[in-house]
């Protein structure tokens, strides 16, 4: 039997409206979005450098959740997921974040 990937999770916490979940090459396989007291939305995107998650919604790795107040979102990313490399077209570097985090839980599923 062999496995295409190592996935590992990582959990960012609703307290956290800005974090990087790891920077260098990945993919992004599947995320899971918890809304805790209230609705929320977050963006999961490529760094703008080593310290800063981008905004621009034009880095073609773009992505917006929503969740409702105490439900699961969850959505799994088809055949190869999406890949957070190095972009300069498009402003980015390697490497996977969230940003504008309002009070998600948000656990996103890459290759490590």
């Amino acid at each position: 039997m062999s496995f295409k990937s190592d996935v590992k999770p990582i959990v960012i916490l609703n307290t956290q409206t800005s974090a990087i979940a790891f920077t260098g090459r990945t993919r992004l396989r599947a995320y899971s979005l918890q809304g805790v007291s209230t609705s929320g939305t977050v963006v999961i995107n490529g760094l703008a450098n080593a310290t800063t998650v981008s905004t621009s919604t034009n880095t073609q790795v773009y992505l917006l959740g929503y969740v409702a107040a105490g439900q699961t979102s969850t959505l799994n990313l088809p055949e190869d997921g999406v890949l957070y490399s190095s972009n300069n077209a498009f402003g980015c570097i390697d490497g996977i974040g969230v940003v504008n985090n309002s009070g998600v839980i948000v656990t996103l599923f890459i290759d490590k």
